[in-house]
């Protein structure tokens, strides 16, 4: 057990495998703070989470009140009980052996002022482990399960934009912390699996192509939130800039070309987009 680390998981609507998956990094941790979203808890999985895990602390947000906030109300608690560091968990996500103790291994190399958020490299269901990667890359953003938040960095840059909701939350709190001069570090010897929304592999003129396969209410959330932060940060980041328009295109052709409901996600584009213009934000409502 590493004392100065406490983590969070988030729930919503979780199936019961989310106790393997807690597992897999429980032990690293003094305390667990578990942020449910579902609008009706699971009494089964509270039941187990409770047996296996005592050092938890259970919180129901009622009417699903997006990710972010369920990151804040676990950060500002873990600062309230002097923790240093938060791991920040989605519950579909499995850590690899001893994955917290060599994330802060970073720490050898980079003084822990300097460092924002230590994340591990991600690996997807469609991922080969083939490719070579160096030990410590800086990157500009990294995805929210598996970090290792420094409380202290959260503190002086503040709590998570929670009217973004859900997506591109993590992407604006890298980015805000590295204009407050915080780097992003991955450690790519430490390995998180991770499973991202429904996504299959499709051929297409001979090639293998991924495609999320995100909901058409996703979709409203990813281009809204999306087109924010590309509007807040293109001067800073202009290779973020580039990365993040490009993977907009090529998003919006998958979805034509592969996936199902396509009209119903063209329209939740669309509609993400019109409300971005009218700097609309917070929880998707019908209209």
């Amino acid at each position: 057990m590493i004392s100065n680390i406490a983590g969070v998981v988030v729930l919503y609507n979780p199936e019961e495998d989310i106790i393997d998956n807690v597992s897999t990094y429980y032990n690293s941790l003094q305390k667990l703070y578990v942020v449910d979203n579902s609008e009706v808890p699971s009494e089964k999985v509270l039941q187990e989470l409770s047996k296996n895990f005592p050092h938890t602390e259970y919180h129901h947000l009622a009417n699903n009140q997006g990710i972010a906030k369920a990151l804040n109300i676990a950060a500002s608690r873990a600062i309230e009980e002097g923790f240093d560091w938060l791991l920040t968990m989605d519950q579909d996500s499995q850590a690899s052996e001893d994955m917290i103790p060599k994330l802060l291994e970073v720490s050898a190399n980079i003084p822990k002022e300097q460092v924002g958020i230590i994340a591990p490299r991600y690996i997807l269901e469609t991922d080969s482990l083939d490719a070579e990667q160096s030990n410590l890359q800086e990157v500009d953003v990294a995805i929210t399960s598996g970090n290792l938040l420094n409380l202290c960095a959260f503190k002086e840059v503040g709590p998570f934009r929670e009217d973004f909701f859900i997506d591109y939350v993590d992407h604006e709190y890298c980015l805000r912390l590295k204009l407050s001069n915080y780097k992003i570090v991955i450690n790519n010897k430490v390995l998180l699996y991770h499973k991202l929304g429904d996504s299959k592999s499709h051929s297409f003129l001979g090639y293998q192509v991924n495609a999320s396969h995100h909901n058409f209410l996703r979709r409203y959330y990813i281009t809204r939130n999306r087109l924010a932060v590309l509007k807040e940060f293109k001067i800073q980041f202009p290779q973020y800039y580039r990365n993040e328009s490009t993977n907009n295109l090529r998003e919006f052709i998958k979805i034509i070309l592969f996936e199902k409901n396509k009209v119903k996600k063209i329209k939740s584009v669309y509609k993400g987009y019109l409300d971005f213009r009218r700097n609309k934000f917070g929880k998707y409502r019908h209209n």
